[in-house]
């Protein structure tokens, strides 16, 4: 029996997994990052994990995939910087792989989700399919013909499309990307920036008046709760969201959008919003009407899984 690991690497937790071919898990363990421990130390512990899911038979692994957040160049092996965690251009594979005696596959952490959700989540059955999570940041992955499309590496990004080029700042640098005005972090950003401009909000209640406790979750409790400072933002996050979903719809046509993370999680009225805003900015209607923007199936063990799927992809180019 062929079996194949996948490692989740985040700037909090570093996790390993061990499935079988048919991605039945056989074995799970996690621990801390420790970041502030620095590069190696991290790259040290996260080997240790994997080791630890190594099955007796050195025969019966078929590989080890590995899911990092972006950017990086997963062509190479090579990871250019991350978030929350202190790694700049690091030959992740190859360190890993030397470490390990077996072939390391590097992907972007959105990408593996999108190949968990195609192969068994909310987008089988489909062969175009856009993966995108809203969480902290904004992802993607994109599936054309049953392949994931990263271009020389470096593709998939859809957290930084320009969606307004007078819009904030981004994390990564640029102005008015995707991720500076949808994602978690943004709407907590605008949340905090307009109501310490007077915005009145029963937010301000739900965090005894203390700006830096607001975050994505309480914005979208309080929307949910009917707050109607809240409910705009979610709704503003959804119009953005469409926007760029529109642009991606007249590049792919694909077959299915899928999003996952943790802001979609407050449910229908960010998904209204969204699919509202992508018929609005689509410049045919059949663009929206025969591609359904649907929540993501698979759980926090997501990106696991499609780290392993990863190794077979490459497998078979």
């Amino acid at each position: 029996m062929a079996t194949t690991i996948g490692a989740d690497v985040g700037g909090t937790l570093l996790r390993a997994a061990r499935f079988d071919d048919d991605m039945t898990m056989l074995e799970r363990v996690e621990r801390e990052s420790l970041a502030e421990e620095g590069s190696d130390a991290v790259i040290d512990r996260l080997i240790e994990l994997l080791q630890q899911v190594l099955p007796e038979d050195p025969d019966e692994l078929a590989g080890v995939g590995v899911a990092v957040p972006g950017p990086l160049d997963s062509v190479n092996g090579i990871v250019l910087k991350t978030p929350n965690l202190p790694w700049r251009d690091v030959p992740l594979a190859q360190i890993l792989g030397d470490a390990l005696g077996y072939t390391v596959r590097l992907g972007n952490d959105a990408d593996t989700a999108g190949l968990a959700e195609h192969r068994l989540g909310a987008g089988k059955g489909t062969r175009h399919m856009i993966y995108m999570t809203i969480s902290t940041g904004i992802g993607g992955g994109i599936i054309d013909s049953g392949r994931l499309i990263i271009g020389g590496g470096l593709g998939g990004e859809v957290g930084h499309i320009t969606v307004d080029p007078n819009g904030p700042q981004c994390g990564c640098g640029q102005f008015g990307h995707l991720e500076s005005l949808a994602s978690g972090t943004a709407i907590a950003n605008i949340a905090r920036q307009r109501l310490a401009a007077g915005a009145k909000s029963s937010l301000l209640d739900s965090v005894h008046g203390d700006l830096k406790k607001i975050s994505a979750k309480t914005v979208g409790e309080a929307a949910l709760a009917g707050d109607a400072f809240s409910i705009e933002l979610v709704q503003e996050a959804g119009r953005y969201i469409g926007i760029g979903i529109a642009s991606l719809m007249h590049l792919f046509n694909p077959e299915r959008f899928v999003l996952g993370g943790g802001v979609t999680r407050i449910g229908d009225l960010l998904f209204d919003a969204i699919r509202q805003s992508a018929k609005d900015h689509v410049m045919h209607p059949r663009y929206a009407e025969n591609t359904p923007i649907v929540p993501a199936e698979l759980g926090k063990d997501v990106g696991l899984m499609g780290a392993a799927i990863l190794v077979e992809a490459h497998e078979h180019g």
